[in-house]
């Protein structure tokens, strides 16, 4: 009997299957098992029970130690009867024979085969190397050929190994060692591949289907040499200075590629790697900044795998970089810098190095453009240019400037150098005022190239031309100073500076006029500007200096109170005058001075702009008094406006009173320009219907309001008004003389009667016609009155003149003497703006 049991279980030897029916109908005395030895015919019981006493209570059991132990049980529950064995071993393998002794039955004897089995104890994988691998085999490249050993220890029997490689079984030979306790196997492999990479290869060892197998496990591991190489944007054109970051990508290497970058074989450091996630592309950045000798050079990234000996991929490309141009300027090869003379042509060449190559070369003097002017002698062809009959103003340094897509390049400037002889240098004082005995220091300074020059002066008058003397002659550098002291009047006259260097002699002297020193000229072509409120400009043209440094002064006097409110000298004829009051009104006097006295001045006026009018608007009474806190400026002209339309409905008011021989007078010479007598034609009836119909006209046209003066009016003067209306007089006053009868035209303006000044001379008999005295006077004679014992009567207007009226301007603060004649009715009949009707022909 067979029994197959996998070791460490608990294995079950049974005795003979009627053991236990015997037990029912005999009595069972002994048991006992024994393992046959395997080189010996004897048989020595193992393990053995004594039933003889009794099955459960004196029942003796024996077991082997060196076998068993306390392995071993006999259970009769397990009917018939069996031998358990735990924790079964190898060793326990072998032929058992099982003896049952009865207390009446035969003794009986049975044999069974015990056969355990077992996995392998332990397996492993060896590479080409006998080197033991747990889970990764290699590195191998490509086109390698491997060969993997799989040993497995233990096993019962001995077990088979299967190999497979991703899943697929590979077909391999077993070999057994000579002890049969191992077994082992070999499995080549290749050539290898990209696809063998990472593949994965088991070893299993299998003794038997009722236990399990056990295997082994790698992975192939392998190095690849990079696929491709590829530089970005290749073959492009750079622009030199400007910095660029260049990449170089490489993939299919493994490990990465290490990237490098040369340069006509000299490698570039600096460089920056970065590789993909799964680590098949390496990128590598190289930021570099060319020049232009990089132009023309090879640049190239190689990628190679330092695991693998091999040879690098590389790509690169011929470097094409662009600049701007560089220029140089040449001086025509048959010239030389240094002796040029003036009058002497010159040409320049401009020698440019650019890619891409120039479409424009420009010439430059002193930092400006210089365009091609054949007139003016400057010739530009391509890159030349030519300067004609060169002179000192065309000395200075030259640049060429070439152009392309790169930008514009300037070359190094050549400083040309013009020798020529002295001229005369401009700005310089040509006329000296002197007194006599004076000694005077005449300057003279001339430019010239070289500027190692001599001096020579000349004096000359109408009479003669002397050489000045060497010793009254000092030099420095390129000024000469003369000491010169006219001494009587022949020795004013002309001196003339002559000097000369190694090209030639000054061919234009230099002429200074002595002559005796006096009063500056008048300043003329005085401007007033800027005038506001409280500032004005005065600005004019000076004169001639009198032969000696001058200054100006502006004096500016206040017109109304002759207070003179600035006084500013400046060394030149412009002065600004602020703080000054508005609407006030300035007279300016301007004068120019020197060490020799004073010039005439120039006079202007001016008057500043008026404060702006402010309007009054009805406020709550709370506020009042709030209103009524305004400066006193304007309390004063609130004060004046008041007493004006006080007098005004005075006047008013009284021009309602019949006024039989006034009313005559208007109607007689209403329109009228010139002074008429009255119609000795008119019966009194007449005249009082007359002055019925106007008084009608009157009621109907009661319009007889003063006309305000304009407030916008700046300047102040004296001006004449006329008229060609009637007049209503004022009540006659006590001990006042009348005026005679004269018509449209009275000197003088009168805004209001209280600014009238009526003043009496002394002498009576003293007559003067104000009119007839002055040529200027705008008033014929026939406009003024003969007076009779009268005393004369004379006023001053400096008042503004009315817009709408005919205005005959007069001498600003002009006297005039009105000579009244009797009259009839004692009464005084003056031209005011109170009365203005509409028939005036203003």
């Amino acid at each position: 009997m067979l029994q197959l049991r996998v070791i460490f279980e608990t294995v079950w030897i049974h005795t003979c299957p009627n053991s236990k029916a015997l037990l029912r109908g005999d009595a069972l005395r002994m048991l006992s098992v024994a393992k046959q030895q395997t080189n010996s015919c004897q048989i020595l019981p193992n393990f053995s029970v004594d039933i003889r006493g009794g099955y459960r209570k004196a029942a003796k059991r024996w077991s082997d130690e060196t076998m068993f132990g306390g392995r071993a049980y006999f259970i009769l529950d397990k009917g018939p009867g069996a031998l358990s064995i735990q924790d079964s071993k190898y060793s326990d393998s072998g032929i058992y024979r099982c003896r049952v002794d009865f207390l009446k039955a035969q003794t009986r004897n049975t044999k069974i085969s015990l056969f355990i089995i077992g996995p392998a104890d332990r397996i492993l994988i060896r590479d080409d190397s006998n080197i033991e691998r747990s889970t990764v085999v290699g590195p191998y490249t490509e086109g390698d050929v491997i060969s993997l050993k799989c040993e497995v220890l233990g096993g019962k029997p001995l077990p088979q190994i299967h190999w497979y490689r991703d899943g697929n079984e590979i077909n391999a030979k077993t070999n057994a060692s000579p002890d049969e306790k191992d077994v082992w196997s070999v499995v080549i492999l290749g050539p290898l591949d990209r696809d063998d990479l990472n593949s994965r290869i088991v070893c299993k060892a299998l003794s038997h289907p009722r236990v399990p197998s056990i295997e082994s496990v790698v992975q192939i591991d392998m190095n690849f040499t990079p696929l491709n190489i590829r530089l970005l944007g290749a073959h492009q054109p750079l622009s030199a200075g400007r910095r660029y970051d260049l990449l170089c990508q490489s993939a299919g290497s493994r490990p990465p590629a290490v990237i490098t970058w040369w340069i006509d074989g000299i490698r570039l450091e600096k460089t920056t790697e970065t590789t993909s996630s799964d680590g098949n592309q390496t990128t590598s950045t190289l930021s570099i900044s060319f020049s232009k000798t990089d132009d023309g050079k090879l640049l190239t990234c190689k990628a190679y795998n330092h695991a693998i000996p091999s040879e690098p991929l590389e790509d690169g490309w011929k470097l094409d970089i662009q600049y701007i141009p560089e220029a140089y300027v040449r001086l025509g090869t048959s010239l030389i810098s240094s002796a040029i003379r003036e009058g002497t042509d010159v040409y320049f060449d401009c020698l440019v190095t650019a890619h891409p190559p120039v479409y424009k070369v420009e010439w430059q003097h002193n930092d400006k453009s210089l365009p091609r002017n054949v007139s003016q002698g400057v010739i530009v062809s391509n890159y030349s240019l030519v300067l004609q009959g060169v002179s000192k103003s065309t000395a200075g340094n030259y640049t060429c400037v070439g152009f392309n897509s790169e930008g514009e390049g300037t070359s190094a400037p050549f400083s040309l150098n013009i020798l020529y002889a002295p001229t005369c240098l401009p700005n310089q004082p040509r006329i000296y005022g002197v007194a006599k005995q004076e000694d005077a220091k005449i300057r003279c300074s001339v430019d010239a190239n070289p500027p190692d020059v001599d001096f020579s002066w000349t004096f000359n008058n109408s009479a003669e031309s002397i050489d000045v003397a060497a010793n009254h002659i000092s030099r420095a550098g390129t000024t000469s100073v003369v000491t010169y002291t006219p001494m009587t009047e022949l020795d004013y006259g002309t001196l003339l500076c002559i000097a000369t260097n190694k090209i030639g002699t000054q061919r234009t002297p230099c002429v200074f006029h002595i002559i005796a020193a006096g009063r500056p000229d008048q300043v003329h072509n005085c401007t007033l500007t800027n005038i506001s409120m409280t500032s004005l400009t005065v600005t004019c043209i000076d004169g001639f200096n009198g032969g000696l440094p001058q200054l100006f002064i502006l004096e500016l006097i206040d017109s109304q109170t002759s207070e003179i409110r600035a006084n500013i000298t400046s060394t030149t004829p412009r002065f600004t005058v602020s703080t000054l009051l508005p609407g006030g009104t300035y007279t300016l006097l301007m004068y120019a001075f020197n060490s020799k006295g004073r010039s005439d001045p120039t006079v202007l006026s001016a008057a500043m702009l008026k404060m702006p009018e402010k309007q009054l608007t009805s406020e709550p009474a709370k506020n009042m008094q709030t209103d009524y806190l305004v400066s006193p400026m304007i309390s004063l002209t609130v004060g004046l406006t008041l007493a004006v339309m006080v007098a005004g409905l005075a006047v008013v008011l009284a021009l309602r009173i019949p006024c039989n021989n006034s009313r005559h007078w208007q109607k007689e010479f209403r329109n009228e320009r010139a002074n008429r007598n009255i119609s000795p034609g008119q019966s009194d009836k007449s005249l009082e219907s007359k002055e019925a119909d106007d008084n009608e006209i009157d009621e109907k046209n009661p319009d007889v309001v003063p006309e305000l003066d304009d407030p916008s009016e700046k300047n102040v003067s004296s001006y004449m008004y006329s008229h060609s209306i009637a007049h209503c007089t004022l009540p006659r006053l006590p001990n006042q003389q009348l005026l005679s009868n004269f018509g449209g035209s009275v000197p003088g303006a009168f805004p209001s009667l209280h600014q009238l000044a009526l003043q009496a001379p002394v002498d009576a008999q003293h007559r003067v016609d104000a009119f007839t005295t002055s040529s200027n006077s705008p008033v014929h004679n026939s406009n003024v009155c003969d007076v009779n014992e009268t005393p004369d009567i004379q006023y001053i207007s400096q008042q503004p003149p009315q817009r709408n009226r005919k205005l005959l301007e007069i001498e600003s603060n002009t006297v005039h003497i009105l000579k009244p004649t009797g009259l009839l009715h004692k009464e005084i009949a003056f031209q005011t703006p109170f009365m203005i009707k509409r028939e005036s022909n203003v």
